[in-house]
Order: C-alpha cells, then structure tokens, then sequence
C-alpha cells in the first residue's frame, strides 16, 4: 500500500496508524503532538508537517511488520508444552 496525503480523512487515517503501532518517536514526539492538534482543529498543515506524517507512517507500517515478526520468532522458537 503505498502512503500519501490527500485528503484530511486519508491525513486521519495515518495519524491513527501511527498511534496504535505504538511505534517510537524519539525526538519527533512533540512535533507529533502538534500535528495532532493542527489536524483535529482542520488546520492545514505545512508541506513539512504532511512529509513527517509520511514519514512516521511509513516507520509505523515497518514497526508492525518487525513486530509481527519477531512474534513469529519466538512463536516458533518456543519449546512445546513450556
């Protein structure tokens, strides 16, 4: 699925995926946060803002992914009846 903004919806939708990847921000949290407010408050954000969105979703979509994996992982590594 390849990401991008266009509408506020499409915007919404990678905000929430972001959010419940629960993936890392580090030092792009607050900047985040403030993207969050803008776009519940329908304000447009900043060609900048809207690349970061893109950005954090993308990191969100390989989280999962590594998530997904290694749950797989230790899945399969697990010894039977432990």
């Amino acid at each position: 699925m390849a990401l991008q903004l266009g509408s506020v919806d499409s915007t919404d939708r990678l905000i929430q995926r972001i959010e419940k990847s629960e993936v890392p921000l580090g030092d792009e949290e607050e900047k985040f946060e403030t993207i969050k407010e803008k776009q519940a408050r329908r304000v447009a954000l900043t060609p900048e803002e809207g690349d970061l969105v893109l950005k954090l979703a993308k990191k969100a979509e390989e989280w999962e992914k590594e998530v997904e994996s290694s749950a797989i992982t230790e899945r399969d590594q697990t010894l039977p009846g432990c």
